[in-house]
């Protein structure tokens, strides 16, 4: 590259990384409930995995994204000080863009475990992931992997993915362990919109305060949040719509564990269905508690 194009390069690299972590961590903001939960949450709405997210997006995602040959040709000669935020947009509204198709890729090569290859490549690529690995979870001062010959006679070991990591981490970060596919949440977060997820929360609060907050002459029918609930549960990204009926049950007052219950129900024909299809919610629900009910005596 030309000087010239490195400084576009360089630029591009800036624009992609800040569009991307702002975005993912507005999102998971959003998804934060403000109040204290009964028990442990989904690392997406735990405040201490926010910072940590934009950590491993900078050190072992985005370079490899950047390396990849579609996501460099988008660089062209386009002014990224200017124009290059609003010409993004426009790359990363296209569903088959080259920028999420090389995101995708980065997590799925870091989430599972896998043998190291010991050719130079691949050696050195495993040589800066586990540096990666170790800066980020707290690694350096363990022994490394004893190297063994593998059976077509290069030496290889198994380095742990994302997964185990994480899960290692949630009990250190107080997250619950992450689900093998989560890794879907992960590669999805930009692309979940803030303002498609704060029009969401805005209805479904006000749903709520009309539906159990209003004189009876104004109050909304029955069943109105919970509707307002199933529309936005199946209507944003994967899961994300669920994180947001978990916040309503932590937030809300009258999403109480009678409301989330009998929503478990409305929403899954089986018990084995509901834990398949909200793992996180099921999960919230069995550790609320009852409400108080308080007995009205009467007086002469």
């Amino acid at each position: 590259m030309a000087a010239n194009e490195n400084e576009r390069f360089d630029q591009f690299a800036a624009v992609l990384a800040t569009e991307l972590l702002e975005r993912t961590k507005k999102s998971m903001e959003l998804l934060a409930p403000e109040l204290q939960p009964c028990s442990k949450l989904p690392f997406v709405q735990t405040p201490s995995f926010v910072e940590f997210y934009a950590e491993l997006v900078r050190v072992g995602i985005l370079p490899v994204v950047l390396s990849r040959r579609p996501v460099r040709a988008i660089v062209g000669d386009v002014d990224w000080k200017r124009e290059g935020r609003e010409y993004l947009l426009t790359v990363l509204d296209d569903r088959s863009n080259a920028v999420f198709n090389a995101w995708d890729f980065a997590w799925d090569s870091l989430w599972d475990e896998r043998k190291v290859s010991a050719d130079s490549n691949a050696n050195n690529a495993s040589q800066e992931k586990k540096g990666f690995f170790s800066s980020l979870f707290g690694r350096k001062n363990q022994p490394k992997p004893e190297r063994r010959p593998t059976n077509d006679d290069s030496e290889g070991g198994v380095m742990a993915g994302l997964h185990s990591m994480l899960t290692e981490l949630s009990e250190r970060r107080g997250f619950l362990p992450l689900f093998h596919d989560d890794v879907r949440i992960l590669k999805g977060m930009p692309r979940v919109k803030p303002g498609r997820l704060a029009q969401a929360w805005k209805e479904i609060s006000q749903y709520h305060h009309q539906e159990f907050y209003l004189s009876e002459k104004e109050q909304a029918k029955p069943g109105v949040t919970s509707e307002c609930l199933q529309k936005w549960h199946y209507n944003l990204p994967d899961k994300i719509g669920e994180f947001l009926v978990l916040k309503a049950a932590v937030d809300l007052e009258h999403v109480n564990k009678p409301f989330i219950g009998k929503y478990i129900r409305q929403s899954a024909r089986t018990q084995e269905e509901a834990e398949k299809g909200m793992p996180y919610l099921t999960v919230y629900w069995k550790t609320m508690s009852n409400p108080v009910v308080v007995q009205q005596t009467h007086t002469l």
